[in-house]
């Protein structure tokens, strides 16, 4: 279910160009007939990835801010309303499904396994809230 969304939005996202950068970074150079790889691909990777976890996090921020701009949950939470809070929300989870999509994380299984896991846990996890 989530994987087929996954794989939606990282197509779309990257018919936008989202993803050049990186993969600009970590693709093979042909100077003067000579092909030079890029040194340290994962480190330049993991910046990549780091600057998009970055950018969900922004997104569940921005959902705070609409949170404390309107009356959150009027109108169905902002249904179809830009920069509401239903809005920033839907932002933030299709950010998550494009790196899904883009690191091929089989999100559905990774889900179930979670709350599979979950359902053995102690109250609160243990934990006070």
């Amino acid at each position: 279910m989530f994987n087929e969304l996954a794989k939606e939005i990282n197509i779309n996202v990257r018919k936008k160009g989202f993803w050049d950068s990186m993969h600009n970074a970590i693709s093979n150079k042909e100077v003067n007939g000579e092909v030079i790889e890029p040194k340290n691909k994962k480190a330049i990777k993991d910046a990549f990835i780091s600057q998009k976890i970055g950018l969900i996090m922004s997104e569940c921020g921005e959902a705070l801010e609409a949170m404390r701009r309107f009356e959150y949950e009027a109108n169905g939470y902002g249904i179809g309303v830009k920069d509401s809070f239903a809005d920033e929300i839907a932002d933030t989870i299709i950010r998550l499904l494009d790196l899904c999509g883009e690191l091929n994380i089989d999100i559905d299984a990774q889900i179930q396994w979670k709350m599979d896991y979950n359902n053995g846990r102690s109250e609160k996890h243990g934990k006070e809230f």
